[in-house]
């Protein structure tokens, strides 16, 4: 793992691509990913009479932008059936300033950019989070899309304040962001962490400005992770992407995982990088810490995640 540096993974193919980038994310996600699929069907078309069955989006987006998971349903939805949808959330090192997604001919923030590649044989997806609840389970009592306003009754960084005090921690509006990502907020179902969502920045009222979507009146959790269980969920979203490659052999992977699980794993994260190639084999491994994961595949509900481990494994 590097800072301030570039990774650059290069994969050679004979599957047919459509890259495409969009702009004004923030304002109209939905718009922004059916522009990203302009031109699919077409494409996918004349992959399939080619033998090319298979699809898969890569997707990049602003992190910044709230864009959620309106923005993955809607590229699901400007696509087709079996389709799966992985990627990330740019991220600025914790920083909260701006984030940049380009493609060749122009970059900047309130971008999204996407690769729908077509493919003989399936690339694999899997996640993992590792993530356990830290609270007894509250719930959401004013929120608007990605801003939670109350938690039982309370402005929801009061809530987190106590919670941080009872750690001995400090929370001011202005210097809580590392504290927030790292302790992220849990929707709770069925007595189960389903989703996870990044706290972003705090609004003048007390509320919470996250990385996507939390419903009103959701059951909700702040949660923590250890290094052990960050490197087990990473291991296990090494397994089902390997799994999900239907026997074929990786030839990489592509790892997009949480800027909190940076946090928590510090130094340690190159354990995260080795159980990865633990499952798969000693091939390449790059990716990027963001600020929401993508992964929309077959028997997953979810599109948008946080504080999650998300491995697609390209086949040989």
């Amino acid at each position: 793992m590097i800072h301030g540096g570039v990774a650059v993974l290069l994969v050679s193919t004979d599957s047919p691509l459509l890259a495409r980038a969009a702009r004004d994310v923030a304002a109209a996600p939905q718009d922004a990913a059916r522009a990203l699929c302009e031109g699919f069907h077409r494409a996918a078309e004349s992959a399939r009479q080619k033998g090319f069955v298979c699809s898969t989006t890569i997707a990049l987006v602003d992190g910044l932008s709230g864009a959620g998971e309106r923005f993955v349903e809607s590229i699901v939805e400007s696509t087709q059936a079996l389709h799966q949808v992985v990627g990330g959330a740019a991220g600025d090192e914790g920083k909260f300033q701006a984030t940049h997604v380009g493609e060749p001919e122009r970059a900047g923030s309130d971008m999204a950019a996407a690769i729908h590649l077509f493919s003989r044989s399936p690339w694999g997806v899997g996640i993992g989070h590792g993530l356990e609840a830290t609270t007894a389970k509250m719930r959401v009592t004013r929120a608007k899309g990605n801003v939670v306003q109350e938690i039982d009754g309370r402005p929801a960084f009061a809530v987190y304040q106590e919670h941080a005090s009872k750690r001995g921690v400090q929370l001011s509006a202005a210097t809580a962001g590392e504290y927030l990502i790292a302790n992220e907020l849990g929707i709770i179902v069925a007595g189960k962490v389903t989703r996870a969502r990044a706290p972003l920045s705090v609004g003048k009222d007390g509320s919470l400005n996250c990385a996507a979507e939390v419903p009103q009146g959701a059951h909700v959790a702040i949660l923590d992770g250890k290094p052990d269980t960050m490197v087990a969920a990473a291991k296990q979203a090494a397994e089902e992407a390997l799994q999900n490659l239907q026997g074929q052999s990786p030839a990489g992977v592509l790892l997009f995982d949480c800027v909190c699980r940076g946090l928590i794993l510090k130094d340690g994260f190159q354990r995260e990088i080795d159980a990865v190639r633990g499952v798969m084999g000693e091939v390449p491994v790059a990716g990027f810490l963001t600020y929401g994961e993508i992964a929309s595949y077959s028997g997953r509900i979810e599109s948008w995640h946080n504080t999650t481990a998300v491995a697609l494994a390209i086949p040989k």
